[in-house]
This record gives C-alpha cells, sequence and structure tokens, in this order.
C-alpha cells in the first residue's frame, strides 16, 4: 500500500532544520574546541576534517529534511537552485566583482594606513585564483552553509517575516552557529571579535537575500558570492600578518553600507516572490 510522506509547515521546518545545523556541526567542532582547552587530544589531521565536515552541518540538516518529506524529486529541485545560472549580467558582477572591488579598496585605504603591500607581481597568486576559488567553493564554506541557510531556511521564514528580518534573522542564527569556531585556534574567526562578526553577518545576510530574490531565487549567485568573499584574502593575502583587524574592520563598513543602501532603496521589502506558506510538496513511497 502507497504511503504518503506528511507535510511539513515552514515553522516546524525551520525550527527542526536551525537544531539540526547546530547539533551536526557542534559536535564536530566542540571536542576541537575541549582539545584546545587541554581535555584530550585531537590531531592536525583530524582537526582539519572536522572543520571541514562541520561546515556542512546547514546542507546535511536540509537535505536531511527534504528527503524525508518531499522525496527523490524534492531533493532535486532543492539542489536545482545551484543550477539556474541564465539571469543578468549585472547578477553576475554584483556576486564575483563586487567582492574583488571591495578588497582592493580595502587594500588601498591599508597602505595609506602604513600597511604592506603584498607582491602582486608575484604570477603565482593570480594563477591560484581559480584553483583556490573552486576549493573555497566546494569545502570552504559556501556549499556547507548556503544550501541550508539560504536555500532552505531563507525561503521559509521570509513569507513569515518578510525579507529583511527574515535576513537579520538569518545572520544571528548564522553568526551563533559559527560560535565554537572562535575557540579553536587556526580558525577565521579565532582572533575576530564576536561582535564584530555579528554585525558583518548580518549585513551579508541582507546581501545575500537580496542576491537570491533577485535572480528567482538562484542559489548559485549566493555560492559564488560567498566563495568570491572567502577567495580574495586567501589570495591576496591582505592581511599584515595573522590577527590584524584593519582590513577585515574596513570591508565590514563597506558590506554593512551596501546592505543599509539595500535597505533604503527598499530592496529588501516585501516577502519574496511569493506570499504564500511554502511546503513541501508530498511524495509518494512504494
Amino acid at each position: 500500500m502507497a504511503l504518503i510522506r506528511p507535510r511539513l509547515a515552514p515553522r516546524p521546518a525551520a525550527i527542526l532544520f536551525t537544531i539540526n545545523a547546530f547539533v551536526i556541526s557542534w559536535l564536530c567542532w566542540l571536542p576541537l574546541v575541549a582539545a584546545s582547552r587541554q581535555y584530550g587530544h585531537i590531531s592536525a589531521s583530524t582537526a582539519a576534517v572536522l572543520i571541514i565536515l562541520g561546515t556542512f552541518g546547514p546542507f546535511l540538516s536540509a537535505v536531511t529534511i527534504i528527503a524525508r518529506t518531499s522525496g527523490f524529486r524534492g531533493l532535486g529541485e532543492f539542489l536545482g537552485q545551484a543550477f539556474r545560472w541564465r539571469v543578468g549580467i549585472r547578477w553576475y558582477v554584483a556576486a564575483l566583482v563586487a567582492p574583488a572591488a571591495i578588497r582592493i579598496v580595502v587594500l588601498y585605504v591599508h597602505v595609506l594606513k602604513g600597511g604592506t603591500f603584498p607582491d602582486l607581481s608575484d604570477a603565482s597568486r593570480w594563477l591560484a585564483i581559480p584553483s583556490t576559488f573552486l576549493l573555497v567553493l566546494l569545502i570552504g564554506g559556501p556549499t556547507g552553509e548556503e544550501f541550508g541557510w539560504r536555500g532552505f531556511l531563507l525561503q521559509r521564514v521570509q513569507p513569515v517575516f518578510g525579507l529583511l528580518w527574515a535576513s537579520i534573522g538569518i545572520g544571528v542564527v548564522t553568526a551563533l552557529w559559527h560560535l565554537p569556531l572562535f575557540w579553536i585556534p587556526g580558525t577565521a574567526q579565532s582572533h575576530l571579535p564576536f561582535a564584530l562578526f555579528l554585525v558583518r553577518t548580518i549585513a551579508l545576510s541582507i546581501v545575500s537575500t537580496w542576491l537570491y530574490n533577485g535572480t528567482r531565487r538562484s542559489l548559485l549567485f549566493v555560492l559564488l558570492f560567498h566563495a568570491s568573499l572567502n577567495t580574495w584574502p586567501n589570495t591576496l593575502y591582505i592581511l599584515e600578518a595573522e590577527g590584524a583587524l584593519g582590513p577585515y574592520i574596513s570591508t565590514s563598513i563597506l558590506y554593512c553600507g551596501w546592505a543599509l543602501i539595500l535597505v533604503i532603496l527598499g530592496l529588501t521589502r516585501g516577502r519574496g516572490d511569493r506570499r504564500e506558506t511554502t511546503q513541501e510538496s508530498p511524495a509518494v513511497a512504494a
């Protein structure tokens, strides 16, 4: 006899997703926090694997829920968000060129303030950009995070709270999700003030919401944007030394300004391209 998988309403789905994302990621990261406090020992290679696995908590949480409630068809539609590439060129500029331009501005400000200038004549830096970008895209955060935060959670909360408040809420949740990384030596967050990271994350969440909805819910451009954010500092080595906050503060100010402009222009109004409540389609299991 055929069984119909029950639908899961958006709010319960959003809550369940968030809890699962935290549990999966923190189960990977908290042992590293304990090890850094001399409670047990974890090798460097194992630590690297656990950090990477932890970044896929949102992805795994979303995939699990969708597979359970919508079956293979729903899972295919969910993953298909990352392959919607037919949009205007301006969205490619926003996702790929804008983060690079912001980095150039930050580099200029950094030098004006007496910072060191990286040797940009070194061809190896530029040749490394494509491979660095691909590596960052796949395992450096974008794929593991954005399928969950934007691909799953955003479209379930924005019809309820609207674009702006959904963006702010997801920004707060995302920042809190990163929390264990602040206590793990060697991570990108380990030398950052959490309050600064929180403000920056909310701003980037607003920009990501604009990209996602502006491209008719194409997750591809959010992935490209996130990967570009993480690729340029890794490639150009803008920081004078590990722990320098100047460039990070400068980029945070620019991203906050970008987000503020979107709010002022009214580009974060409304509830997305659908006002009705998002629900998974029922699927038939043999």
